[in-house]
């Protein structure tokens, strides 16, 4: 079962990455780093494992371990327990251990599993490992039971072959537990199952996770991430950079609505350059969880927090109990920092928005505050130029490209990327926009192939947000709502293709003509030509 290829579907992510395997038949400690913190999983591959191994003594088998074909059966006398203690303890310390025929390592380019099916044996080279304690648990022959730390690459089942060699009747591996790798134990893992679960539950796959890093946390809605938020996020980076920590933005998410999808929000804050988004939602336990127990159980005992950095408005816990004073007031006994930010008020000249962006804090946009509660105004209005100063770029729809019925090429000559719109998000009015798309155009990624430089086609248009009741009749019913995009140009095949779209400028609202010709007219006529001015103007 590959781990990393069902979590990349949970979790939606194409970065992702383990700490060694396990051996088929073992059981226990995997950590896993996504996004990001791939970059240190090789750091923690390396950390000292410990594992607690069940071994047979007397059968010997070509996978080393008891779910392999017996090659060898010991007829003699057991061996006493005190031979076997002192044989196992022999190997405390240094020693070459010769690869297994069925392990993932490679001889010239194939995995030395593959030639083991095929049933060809190949030369291999020892590789020294490094053993630095065993603890005999439990002895009654011919099964022993012992717990081992050890160092990376090390094969418990070839140090159960090893040692049943030297006792001279052979010995396999029975069973195995990985306990731990370096500080991350199994009392603190996660269940594979427990993740497919929580996928579905009430509080999502996030309110599993927990990081090792120290952390510099900012705690919010981020509700669209606003140029007020980015101000806040530069302040955070500044803090991890000078104290060498990690950025962690811990997302309090309430209702279901919000400017971005959740996926959009933690793609944005990951572009800002933080580097862990946890998405925590209001379910009845975090409703009830007291400010003291968010801090000490969540952001110190989960996150690792080290220093937070937030607005002065600042809010956790049950009766919001979690402000400022209350972070003031326990930062020397939890060992964190506190940057509280001030608001920032700039007038309507673009310049000084643009210093302010640079700035920290809450930022204001013609004299009021910058918010999410003025920037989902200003996009459910179809404010689109000031909701883009606000969001600090224009603001976007994005999913696959999915099949329609064909209606937009083969009646009226505008062929259309169809795009599928969550019905969770706070949407502009139903209508026409001048768009930007951004065709994902990346080849499909292989093993190996993450680092390959996305490919990414831009393209102008025009498209319709909305239900489309002239080409589908009443909107009653439950027809599904789409973003139609009509690019200028020719795109060529894109159906399953990322695409991103930008919503420039509204163009008319949405209505139901009397036929296709008519919306066809009111396209050619007015649409198509306002759209084209726009672009126009823009360059």
């Amino acid at each position: 079962m590959d781990v990393c290829a069902k979590l990349r579907g949970i979790l939606k992510v194409r970065k992702i990455g383990h700490a060694g395997t396990l051996d088929p038949m073992a059981e226990g400690v995997l950590p896993v780093a996504v996004g990001r913190a791939t970059k240190d999983i090789d750091h923690v591959g390396a950390l000292v494992k410990e594992y607690t191994a069940g071994m047979l003594l007397g059968t010997e088998t070509d996978t080393e371990d008891i779910s392999g074909t017996v090659l060898k059966s010991y007829e003699g006398t057991m061996p006493e327990a005190s031979e076997v203690i002192s044989a196992i303890m022999s190997f405390v310390g240094n020693y070459d251990q010769l690869t297994p025929m069925y392990s993932a390592r490679k001889v010239n380019g194939k995995k030395l599993y593959e030639y083991a099916r095929s049933g060809i044996e190949v030369e291999r080279k020892s590789k020294r490992v490094e053993i630095y304690d065993i603890r005999i648990d439990s002895i009654e022959l011919p099964h022993v039971t012992f717990t081992v730390q050890c160092s990376q690459g090390t094969y418990i089942r070839s140090l159960c072959r090893d040692i049943g060699a030297k006792l001279g009747c052979g010995a396999c591996m029975d069973k195995l537990t990985r306990n731990k790798v370096g500080r991350f134990e199994i009392g603190d893992a996660v269940k594979l199952a427990d993740v497919e679960a929580a996928e579905h539950s009430e509080g999502g796959i996030d309110s599993l996770l927990s990081i090792n890093a120290p952390t510099a946390v900012s705690i919010g809605k981020f509700d669209g991430t606003h140029i007020g938020h980015q101000a806040l996020l530069k302040e955070l980076r500044k803090r991890a950079e000078r104290d060498k920590l990690r950025t962690l933005v811990v997302i309090l998410k309430f209702g279901k609505t919000g400017v971005l999808s959740d996926e959009d929000r933690k793609r944005k804050l990951y572009e800002l350059g933080i580097d862990y988004v946890i998405e925590l939602k209001f379910t009845e336990e975090m409703r009830n969880m007291t400010a003291t127990d968010f801090l000490e159980k969540l952001l110190i005992g989960r996150y690792n927090m080290k220093a937070i950095v937030a607005g002065k408005d600042v809010s956790f816990g049950k009766g919001k109990e979690g402000n400022a004073d209350f972070l003031r007031a326990n930062s020397d006994k939890y060992g964190y920092s506190v940057d509280l930010i001030d608001k920032i008020l700039t007038d309507e000249c673009e310049e000084e928005r643009v210093d302010a962006a640079e700035d920290t804090g809450d930022i204001a946009f013609d004299g009021q505050v910058v918010s999410s509660t003025l920037l989902r105004k200003l996009i459910s209005e179809g404010d689109m130029l000031h909701a883009a100063e606000l969001l600090g770029a224009p603001y976007k729809l994005s999913g696959p490209v999915v099949h329609g019925k064909g209606i937009g090429k083969s009646e009226m000559k505008y062929p259309t990327m169809n795009i599928e719109v969550p019905d969770d998000l706070i949407l502009p009015p139903y209508g026409v926009y001048a768009v930007r798309a951004y065709i994902d155009e990346s080849p499909a990624r292989g093993r190996g192939s993450s680092k390959a430089e996305p490919v990414i086609r831009q393209v102008n248009g025009i498209a319709n947000l909305g239900e489309r009741p002239t080409v589908h009749g009443s909107v009653e019913g439950g027809t599904r709502l789409r973003l139609e995009v009509h690019a200028f140009g020719d795109i060529g095949d894109c159906y399953e293709k990322q695409v991103k779209v930008e919503l420039l400028k509204f163009i008319r609202p949405e209505r139901k003509f009397d036929s296709i010709a008519d919306l066809v007219e009111q396209i050619n006529e007015h649409d198509l030509p306002e759209t084209m001015a726009f672009f126009a103007e823009e360059s």
